[in-house]
């Protein structure tokens, strides 16, 4: 069984924070550093980096879980999201198995740390509150597991990797101790991506195992990833609270419309809002990271997204923003309508009243 000799593994935690996050004004506040801009080795074009590099902050060390420290940093990106990273070494003489993998899976995932984490975002946003531009923190988070690999010890290509320990991958992309069947084994596997001959990114629904010795790449597309399925939850959670409750207004009818006046003119205001800011929110994830072609991080990228279902997200979000667009059209048209009925009915009242008046003298 070969071991690790260098490696390292990772948890972490998406947070939304607030609409959005000035990212100048932080680094003014804190001793943040920009993440680094994407390296070269995969022939990565220089426009396929961040639009505007997140920040990352260290938070500490993190104790009492495994046989070494490890740490605990933030990385705050303007949208408005906040990932929550704990990290701890492997091998580095305290050499460590393969076959130890799926047990080191199963065990990080049953230490919960989301609440941990969420402490943790909250007091960061204590800190950083100046900083952020209608700051609140969601209940919703997103939590992903980096295995990460650097070297064993002895040389080993990845197709051999995945060839010899074909189970016990799978077991530790599904934090499973058990053997899997066949069929899960492939399900768990089914998203492999290579460069060369002795890298490998295994991608699974929750969880990753990176056969690297440049991975920071490949962790930080992983990482943003995880941040933009955050959001799409975050704004399918918000579409959903404002359809329910803009439905029942939509059904509920106007007994006494006064002319010139628009008695759902908040209810417009908020849609009208809600539309532009799900929108905005949705475009400034989706490029915050310049992905484009068939090249190494592209595909890595679409391999989590395949696997996410952010495709099936966006769908979602996108039918559901129709809906608020359907609503707005609806009570403008209704108001529209209610007004324009009353304004006649006032003009045949005078008519009358006119008529009554000619008669009269």
């Amino acid at each position: 069984m070969a071991r690790i000799v260098k490696g390292q593994v990772v948890a972490l935690f998406a947070f939304d924070v607030g609409y959005e996050v000035s990212l100048e004004r932080l680094s003014g506040m804190l001793a943040t550093t920009p993440v680094q801009p994407l390296s070269r080795k995969k022939q990565t074009p220089t426009y396929m980096q961040y639009t505007k590099p997140p920040q990352i902050l260290s938070l500490g060390l993190a104790t009492g879980h495994f046989a070494v420290p490890g740490s605990i940093q933030a990385t705050i990106f303007d949208f408005g999201a906040v990932s929550i990273a704990y990290r701890w070494p492997i091998g580095q003489g305290n050499e460590v198995s393969l076959e130890d993998l799926p047990q080191i899976s199963a065990d990080l995932y049953n230490l919960d740390l989301g609440h941990h984490a969420k402490e943790q975002a909250e007091s960061l946003m204590r800190k950083i509150e100046p900083a952020i531009f209608r700051s609140r923190l969601s209940d919703l988070v997103e939590d992903y597991y980096l295995f990460i690999i650097e070297e064993l010890d002895r040389p080993m290509s990845a197709s051999e990797l995945l060839a010899s320990y074909r189970g016990l991958l799978a077991r530790t992309l599904r934090f499973e101790t058990t053997d899997l069947s066949r069929f899960q084994q492939d399900e768990a596997l089914a998203q492999a991506i290579s460069y060369y001959e002795n890298d490998l990114a295994l991608v699974d629904w929750n969880s990753a195992v990176i056969y690297d010795r440049d991975h920071e790449d490949t962790a930080s597309v992983l990482e943003l990833i995880n941040v933009e399925m955050l959001e799409a939850r975050y704004i399918d959670d918000q579409l959903d609270r404002k359809i329910n409750e803009y439905g029942a207004l939509v059904r509920k009818r106007i007994e006494w419309p006064i002319p010139l006046r628009t008695p759902y003119r908040q209810a417009i205001q908020d849609l009208s809002e809600l539309r532009v800011e799900s929108s905005l929110v949705n475009e400034r994830v989706e490029n915050a990271l310049k992905l484009i072609g068939d090249l190494y991080l592209a595909r890595l990228h679409s391999a989590a997204a395949r696997r996410f279902y952010l495709h099936e997200w966006d769908r979602i979000i996108s039918r559901k923003l129709e809906i608020i667009s359907d609503f707005y059209q609806m009570l403008n048209d209704r108001v529209h309508t209610a007004q324009s009925q009353t304004l006649e009915l006032i003009i045949v009242i005078l008519i009358l009243v006119e008529l009554v008046l000619a008669f009269w003298h």
